[in-house]
This record gives structure tokens, sequence and C-alpha cells, in this order.
């Protein structure tokens, strides 16, 4: 080996040891805030008598008893930090670590649209999981929990019956939404690329998403809609305001002048074809996590909140297949091994082709080295006798690519599929891999799908190039290695046992061929 390929060699160790104590730091130090955050939190919301608290078993949410805004909404089993003491997700909430006007602030609000900056309520009555506010002038709001615990009902109730519509709206600041890591090196990478916007579903459109950024004071509108629901979209976590089937809403998404983002629905009262008039309005709220076959149940494309990217249509099944083999074996990481074993097997005619025919190649590569030496002046005569070559072992240069093609719609499926799942975030799989949705903390699994692409260059046909194509395939391991250091473990995992396999598989064919 070279001096400079050891210098290289060094170089990207020194990178490595710097990543881990980076993060280790890095991560010691949200730890330490979240558990300070935890030690005031229920102080700070017990001498407030502005605010009111519901909780159940999975959700914890704070109202804002003057206005009925629900200001803050918990998932008490999905923590910020996989450590004792630490506080749930905020979906919903406030951030007040600036000193100035720029603080973070996400919050739902439902009422009338002849009395939409009604406030002034105070407690009728209070339980652990039902608040109910009223006003001098004779309005009440009830906020309770319904289903399994991640959705709330909210039902306004005017004083007399009128034919005004009925509203609901999430506000939000812009910002990335409230404790969802954002260092490159302990998953934040990939939750950065994730998407983070407005979400609708209803009968002119199955699924239409926009980025807050692309929103302006000119609203997105869906008139006239029978049932449907509109959602703000994250990483892992969806709050969504779901419409009845037999109700007519109208969906909107807009940035309002104070430069907060607004998107929610407006009620007509009645039905489609009847207008009648009412004295209450009943809003339906999901605030949890976004698991595949739980979001199915609730609503009709609900699921679809869920990113995958361009093929969407086959990270479903892909998926939908690992939650399978986990109700089975009970290990996400596991799931994930023996599902990639499978798909090889599956995909096993179509590689086995690309592979047999990298073999002929290997074994035509002699001659055709002999070719262009023997006759290097003379291009036309090397591309005739490398065709010849070519027909007497069967084989051509794109024989071996076509069938390798087919599978990278399978990887980018199964990429965008493992990086959206909420399941993976704090599961573990074996000894020191403890989170499968951060990178691996000891940086195995980047250095074993390394040495694996590099075993693949030795077997794959070694084409005559100058230096230059020669060293930058080389670096193509060291490189790819990197990717991984910043990817979830779960994506390492997956790409080092397709590796791993396509290795053996590779192996073995070039064996059945003699190359």
């Amino acid at each position: 080996m070279k001096i400079r390929n050891y210098y290289l060699l060094g170089a990207f160790g020194l990178m490595i040891i710097m990543m881990y104590l980076f993060t280790s730091q890095n991560r010691l130090i949200d730890i330490e805030q979240h558990l300070e955050i935890a030690k005031n939190y229920d102080q700070n919301v017990s001498v407030n008598p502005g605010i009111a608290k519901l909780e159940n078993e999975r959700l914890s949410v704070l109202v804002e008893v003057s206005t009925g805004s629900v200001i803050e909404a918990r998932l008490k089993e999905y923590l910020v930090e996989n450590t004792p003491g630490s506080l749930g997700v905020r979906v919903f909430g406030y951030d007040g670590s600036s000193k100035d006007e720029s603080n973070f602030k996400y919050y739902l609000k439902t009422g009338f649209v002849e009395s939409e900056e009604l406030s002034d309520f105070s407690i009728l009555s209070q339980q652990s999981g039902e608040l109910v506010l009223s006003n001098k002038e004779g309005y009440l709001k009830y906020i309770y929990f319904i289903s399994d615990g991640y959705e709330l009902e909210i039902k306004d109730v005017k004083p007399e019956a009128s034919s005004s519509a009925a509203f609901a709206s999430f506000y939000r600041t812009g910002g990335r939404s409230l404790d969802i890591k954002t260092g490159w090196l302990n998953g934040g990478g990939m939750n950065r690329a994730s998407f983070e916007g407005v979400g609708f579903s209803n009968q002119a459109e199955p699924y239409d998403a926009k980025r807050l950024g692309s929103l302006n004071e000119r609203s997105i509108v869906y008139d006239n809609q029978l049932g449907g629901w509109v959602g703000f979209i994250q990483k892992y976590f969806l709050a969504s305001l779901i419409g009845s089937d037999d109700r007519v809403y109208d969906y909107f998404a807009q940035k309002t002048k104070e430069g907060m983002y607004a998107m929610g629905y407006v009620s007509s009262s009645g039905s489609k074809t009847e207008k009648v008039l009412v004295s209450e309005y009943t809003h339906r709220v999901f605030v949890g996590p976004k698991i595949r076959k739980d979001l199915v149940a609730r609503a009709e494309n609900l699921e679809l909140t869920i990113e995958m990217g361009w093929f969407w249509f086959l990270s479903q099944p892909m998926i939908a297949a690992i939650d399978f083999i986990n109700g089975v074996v009970g290990n996400w990481g596991f799931s994930i091994l023996i599902f990639t074993i499978l798909l090889k097997l599956v995909l096993f005619p179509v590689t086995g082709k690309g592979f047999k025919s990298m073999a002929q190649m290997r074994k035509a590569m002699p001659e055709i080295r002999e070719i262009q030496e023997r006759y290097k002046n003379d291009r036309q005569k090397i591309g005739a006798e490398t065709l010849r070559v070519y027909r007497k072992y069967g084989t051509n240069p794109v024989g071996g690519c076509l069938p390798m093609l087919a599978q990278i719609p399978f990887f980018i499926a199964l990429f965008f599929g493992l990086r959206e799942m909420v399941e993976l975030r704090y599961s573990p799989f074996v000894f020191w891999i403890q989170d499968l949705s951060s990178p691996d903390p000891l940086f195995v699994l980047p250095a074993i799908f390394g040495l694996t692409l590099f075993l693949q260059q030795k077997l794959n046909p070694q084409a005559p190039m100058d230096p230059i194509q020669q060293n930058i395939i080389k670096a193509m391991p060291i490189v790819f290695s990197v990717f991984f250091v910043i990817f979830p473990s779960a994506l390492a995992l997956y790409s080092v046992v397709n590796g791993v396999f396509s290795l053996m598989q590779q192996r073995y064919l070039y064996k059945q061929v003699g190359a």
C-alpha cells in the first residue's frame, strides 16, 4: 500500500473519532436540558391559573382557559430523549427560549365565524380527561379525549341556534418542529430532509401537500367538500382535523398578515343539501404518531402523510411486510434483516442474470485487454474484435448493469420507508445499537458496508481506465461509508445485509461460471 493511502485511512479514522466525541457531547447537553425542563414542567402549569391540563395515558394537553385554545400537546409514550425523566415530544407547543418575539408557537383554536375572537372563558368543570369552559355570553366549550387516547373532540356550543359556520384551525410560526433532533450526527440529517408542511385530503384531491414556505396570504382553498381532513405534517408525528362524512367543509391554508401559518376549515351548518340552524358543533382532532396501519383505520388517505417519496407504491407494501415480520419476531432490527434477505431471494432471478453477465465479462477481460494493447492505434479494429469476444462469451457491458438498475426503485422505496418509520425511534437492535433511527454510535455498520463495497469491487470486471478514474473507484467505499456515518442505523443495517447477501450471491455465481 502506498504511503498516501495510509494517510487517507488515518485521516478517515481521525474524522470518525472526532464525530463520535462531538455526537456524545451534544447528546449529553440535550439530555441535561430536557431533564431541567421536565423538573419545572408540572410546577409551571400548577402555578398558572390561566392554564388547564388534560391528561390520559397517551396525551398531556394544555389549554389556555381564556381563549379555549389548545396550546400544547405532548405524546407521553414518545420521549424527547430516551432517558428516565424526559418529557414526551410536543406536537403543539411554545418555545420560550428566545427573549424577543421570535418564539416558536403552534396551537389549535376552534369556534364560530361570527365570534372568532371570542374569549374570557373560565372553567365550568374539570376532570382528568374532560374540560368544560364557559363565558358570560353563554358560549360553552367541551374538550375531551376519545378513541384510543390520541384523539380529542372539541365541542363548541352557542347560546342560541343560528346558521353561522364553525371553524377550526392550527396556527403555527415558521421553523422546525419542536423536540425533533436537528444535529447531523444524531439523526438530524434525516430529520431535516423530512417533509414539513400542510396536507389535505378531500373529494377534489385525494392527497395534496405543500411546504409552509410555499404559502402566502392567498389561501389554498378546497370549497364545498364532504368529509376529508387537513393537517400539519412533520417527522414521525401528525396533527390533523378530521372532517365528518355528513358535513360540508371549506378547507384552507395560508400565511396570515401577522406571519403565522393558518390551516384548517370552515364548516357551514347542516349538510351538503340542507342548511339548518344549529347550536353546537363538534371537531375531531388527531394528535399522534404516524403509524401506517393506525392512520389507515382513522381516515381515508391519512396514511399518505407518511412521506415515502416517488416510489411510495413500493414503500407501503414493503413497510407493511416488515411490520408483519415484526409481529412474529418482535424486533425491528431482525425484521429488517429478514425482510432484506427475502427481498434478495425474490429479486435473485433478476440480479442473478446481472452477476452471470459480469462473471462472463470478467473471463473475457484478459482477451479484451490484449486486443486493446495489440490494436491500440486502430480504434475501429478494437471495436470489431471486442464485439467478437463479447459474442464468444455471451456477454456485453450493459448486461451486468440493467438487472442492477432494476433494484434501484426498491432501494429508494425502502430508504424513504425506513426513514419515516416512527416505530424505529429509540427501538433497539442488538448490543451497541439501541436506536435504529439514529446513526450507529460505534460506526461498525458503516465500516462493514465499506468493506463489502471494497470486496465487490474486487469481484467486478476490471475494465481499463485512466489513473484518475481508478482512484475515484477506489475511493467509493470510503465515500459511501462516510454517508452511512450520519444515516440511521436501520438504513445502514438494510444496506449491509443487502451488500453482504449480494456478495455471497455474486461469489456463488462466479464459481458456477468459473470466473
